[in-house]
């Protein structure tokens, strides 16, 4: 009898054992599932692994089958463990539970990820609107108060200004007005981007007449600078949105225009090889190493060491890197080998299946 007795007890001593370690071993598995559908998928695997049943798990509220297993957690129920067959008794029954419990826990860790998550991408939009909306105020103003200011003298002085006095006034009007109308456009195009609204109408397009329709859009700019212009020698096409990639060119071409004194040279300069190649060269002080990776973020600006915007608004070199990345391209700079930098892009001769 005592021997019987000690040998019960060390079976199920045994089995006590053998059920801890399944037990250790579903919650760590728990530990490792990351995402609800991983989560979800890893407890399948364990009530089949550990206890050889099939389950499904749904997250609904209402039960779906009266056997089912409820899967809860601290903030309440979670939703429902239903096993097809029998239901289970001695150790498939305390596996299954246990299933079940970290479960539940794996799903409120997930669920406060996702919130959490939620909250940062909230504060984080919030920020850019109001960083937005503080160097929309701030570039406006300048070009406002230069039109403004020509405006009034026009108004007031125009018979005791000269022709050459009332043309000089004109052009600067004129110049403020476009870098507004770019302002408004750049800012509407990053809205678009920013709520994933960008659409891409594709279609073949001959690479000069996009050249050549930002280079117009451009060529009050550069009326004062050594501006040259490379186009290939025969007629090159590519699958392209030529609003947008034109516009990719313009902001690349305000970017040089602003960073270089008067008389600096720019060159734009376009190859067509396995890839369409599109470069931007200016002779301005260049870019300094401290920069380069944060060079096409959005919202940054000069005053934080960031090469782009005329009067401090970042978004030009962010919106020709998201509209060229939807082209299935690149965007890179470069030191100019002289002197100033070198902004170059690539766009895929072919259309690629996305």
């Amino acid at each position: 009898m005592i021997t019987s007795r000690l040998q019960r007890e060390m079976k199920l001593a045994s089995e006590n054992e053998h059920t801890a370690k399944i037990l250790y071993h579903i919650a760590s598995d728990f530990l490792s599932a990351g995402g609800t559908e991983s989560v979800i998928r890893k407890a399948k695997e364990l009530v089949w692994e550990y206890a050889g049943l099939k389950s499904t798990i749904s997250l609904d509220k209402q039960q779906p089958a009266p056997d089912a297993f409820e899967i809860s957690g601290v903030s309440g129920k979670l939703g429902w463990l239903t096993l097809s067959g029998e239901r289970p008794a001695g150790q498939q029954l305390l596996i299954v539970q246990a299933v079940c419990t970290q479960l539940g826990t794996a799903l409120e860790r997930e669920m406060l990820v996702t919130d959490r998550e939620k909250i940062r991408m909230a504060m984080e939009r919030e920020q850019q609107r109001g960083t937005l909306l503080r160097s929309v105020a701030h570039d406006l103003r300048s070009p406002l108060t230069a039109i403004s200011g020509a405006g009034n003298l026009l108004a007031d002085n125009y018979f005791r200004l000269s022709d050459t006095e009332r043309r000089k006034l004109a052009s600067d009007i004129s110049e403020e007005i476009v870098w507004l109308s770019d302002l408004v456009e750049n800012i509407l195009s990053m809205t678009r981007i920013s709520e994933q609204k960008i659409v891409l109408h594709k279609q073949e397009e001959v690479i000069d007449d996009v050249i050549g329709e930002a280079v117009k859009h451009t060529e009050r700019l550069l009326h004062d600078r050594q501006f040259h212009v490379k186009l290939p020698d025969e007629v090159v096409t590519a699958p392209m949105d030529g609003k947008l990639i034109a516009q990719v060119v313009i902001n690349l071409l305000e970017n040089a225009v602003r960073h270089t004194p008067p008389d600096s040279e720019i060159s734009l300069t376009i190859h067509a090889e396995s890839e369409l190649t599109v470069s931007v060269a200016d002779t301005g002080n260049g870019i300094p190493d401290t920069i380069r990776d944060h060079l096409f973020e959005r919202f940054v600006t000069q005053e934080s060491d960031i090469v782009d915007g005329r009067q401090g608004l970042g978004l030009g070199l962010s919106i020709c890197k998201t509209i060229v990345e939807a082209h299935g391209g690149t965007i890179s700079v470069s030191d100019n080998v002289s002197k100033g930098s070198i902004f170059t892009f690539t766009l895929p001769m072919e259309e690629t299946d996305e």
